[in-house]
């Protein structure tokens, strides 16, 4: 006896397709779906690949930009110095420039320059004074300054000296000191330098040693000054 063959009838079928279709596109997202976080785990700060990233921010933010420089003549004084384009520039009277300094010498204040103004209200002076002719040699000279320094600030810390410079060509002292004894003190700068018809040059800088400081110096070009060029 032959068994009964059941035939399902359409329409069954077709919901029977639409049924299994459905279960397919359900299965494709839910692999969409486990991927992703193993995406968001290759950038995650644990990853491998973080370090090389934070690196490459990191130095990039450290590059910094090149500085533009603007140049200040002084005929007068025959001086010619660059300066930092965004620092101010504040050229002094020279009917009323001398005055007595804390380096115990009454010079004429040529030039100051001013940094730009931190966050935190601080900037930087580079200043240019100009003596009358000295019969002293540079070496007494700085000395002499040194000694009178040391008067003006009690306490004072030297932190280096260097007679190694040149300014211009010409040989230059250099004093780095803090103006007190606490370590914290404001550091400050002194150099000196004579010309060949020993007229000195006083450079003086209110922190230490930085890049513009450096570059500021070794710009400077003073040619040979006469030496009745005092006027009060």
């Amino acid at each position: 006896m032959k068994s009964p063959v059941f035939i399902l009838p359409i329409p069954f079928l077709v919901l029977l397709c639409v049924i299994m279709i459905s279960g397919c596109i359900s299965n494709t997202s839910s692999s969409a779906v486990t991927v992703a976080p193993t995406v968001a785990s290759t950038a995650s700060p644990g990853s491998a690949s973080a370090p090389s990233t934070a690196s490459q921010m990191s130095n990039a933010a450290a590059t910094p930009t090149e500085t533009q420089y603007l140049t200040y003549t002084n005929p007068k004084y025959h001086l010619t110095i660059s300066y930092p384009a965004d620092w101010q520039e504040q050229d002094i009277d020279p009917t009323n420039c001398w005055a007595l300094r804390n380096y115990g010498e009454t010079t004429c204040n040529i030039v100051n320059f001013f940094s730009p103004i931190t966050g935190i209200g601080t900037y930087r002076t580079f200043s240019i004074d100009v003596d009358n002719p000295s019969t002293l040699t540079i070496e007494n000279y700085f000395n002499k300054a040194t000694g009178a320094l040391e008067t003006y600030y009690p306490g004072m810390q030297v932190v280096k000296t260097s007679f190694q410079q040149e300014i211009s060509d010409n040989k230059a002292y250099e004093l780095v000191f803090r103006k007190g004894d606490a370590d914290n003190s404001p550091p400050a700068i002194e150099e000196i330098t004579f010309t060949e018809n020993n007229v000195p040059y006083i450079i003086s800088y209110n922190t230490l040693e930085d890049p513009e400081f450096n570059y500021m110096v070794k710009s400077i070009q003073i040619a040979a000054v006469s030496s009745t060029m005092k006027q009060r």
